[in-house]
């Protein structure tokens, strides 16, 4: 017996809207896959969690993504009911082809396998199958085809940044190769030196003077050594950690404050987009490094710490004191850090200048237009 009409319009209203919600369900996901991707940092199952919806939301039976790798891919989804699809050993040949098509040889099998190619940038491409019970039409090729866009666009961002967070990584650590170089290893050379000298000293009768005068230099090296690697050890570990650049500065001055007897002033009167992460990083790290020169060498008793916005395109950064200032031999040869600071200038396309404050003091100027 038919249904009358109003039967079969709630049906289909209620069909719709089960349809509908599935959509969202697949949306709100896509819109959570960055950050859980990110979260769950080596872990696939916010991917398999996605790859659980699509059946539902494009009217399939299974869903199979085909993941780049080395050798081969990496299979996550309904692997079992798919693996043997002939195309799924492809490697799709880039961009060639459409975005979503049938695989041919399992269409003359009598199975229906899309396959949707994924443009994941740097000539690569990911594959997402989808099987269907009969021949999908038109309105499944468009969806599918939506459906895989977005998706690769999730996947596409997700490579770059993590590609992006490796080169970085591979900076700081070339970075820190460099300060530990010429920094500790040349002064562990010299321990070693001496040392050898201090056991020839000793050995030789009346030269406890001698001795006692080398230990003393032994001593000092020493200590300046251990300042140096803990300050490596925070330079490495600093990160904006979700911060502003406004807010870094205030916890570096609070810091600092409480470190030392000196009274810090901030003026910042940068916007909090007015710099780009990387540039912000490296001026915080700038900062830290010339604040920390201040409270150790400089006897001062105020810092002025200014970061201005001049004629809506110049970035500039000072850290000013009232100390004793930097010798000239010390700034020619680059003590104190200022070698590093000068790299993480270049780094970001800024100058960074040493000047004498008038009537005494060193002013830190660091100086350069944005892009």
């Amino acid at each position: 017996m038919l249904l009358s009409s109003p039967r079969r319009g709630f049906f289909w209203s209620d069909w719709r809207g089960r349809a509908r919600t599935r959509w969202l369900e697949w949306q709100s996901a896509m819109h959570l896959l960055p950050l859980r991707l990110m979260q769950q940092a080596g872990s696939d199952a916010p991917l398999q969690e996605l790859l659980g919806l699509l059946p539902a939301v494009l009217g399939g039976r299974n869903a199979l993504l085909l993941l780049p790798q080395q050798s081969g891919w990496r299979a996550l989804g309904s692997v079992g009911a798919l693996a043997d699809c002939p195309l799924h050993g492809a490697t799709g040949g880039g961009n060639a082809g459409p975005i979503a098509a049938l695989c041919q040889i399992c269409l003359q099998e009598k199975r229906f396998h899309l396959v949707c190619r994924l443009d994941l940038a740097d000539e690569r491409e990911a594959l997402l199958v989808l099987a269907y019970p009969s021949a999908p039409g038109r309105s499944t090729f468009q969806q599918s085809t939506a459906v895989a866009e977005q998706l690769a666009q999730v996947l596409r961002a997700f490579y770059q940044d993590r590609q992006l967070r490796r080169r970085e990584l591979a900076a700081e650590r070339g970075v820190l190769a460099r300060e530990l170089h010429d920094s500790v290893a040349q002064q562990l050379s010299y321990l070693q030196i001496r040392a050898c000298r201090l056991q020839a000293i000793i050995a030789q009768a009346d030269t406890s003077e001698q001795a006692e005068a080398m230990l003393v230099d032994l001593r000092q090296t020493l200590q300046v050594m251990h300042r140096q690697v803990r300050e490596l050890i925070s330079t490495a570990r600093l990160t904006m950690d979700g911060r502003t650049l406004r807010q870094a500065l205030e916890a570096t001055v609070e810091e600092f404050s409480r470190r030392s007897s000196c009274v810090f002033t901030l003026d910042n009167r940068l916007s909090n987009d007015a710099l780009g992460s990387e540039a912000e990083l490296q001026v915080l790290q700038i900062i830290r490094e010339a604040l920390a020169n201040v409270v150790r060498h400089s006897h001062a008793r105020n810092v002025q710490l200014s970061l201005h916005l001049l004629n809506g395109a110049d970035i500039d950064v000072r850290v000013c004191d009232d100390g004793v200032g930097i010798p000239t031999n010390i700034v020619a040869d680059g003590h104190f850090g200022l070698r590093i600071m000068r790299e993480r200038a270049a780094a970001i396309g800024a100058q960074l200048q040493i000047l004498a404050q008038q009537p005494q003091g060193t002013c830190i100027q660091l100086h350069w237009r944005r892009g």
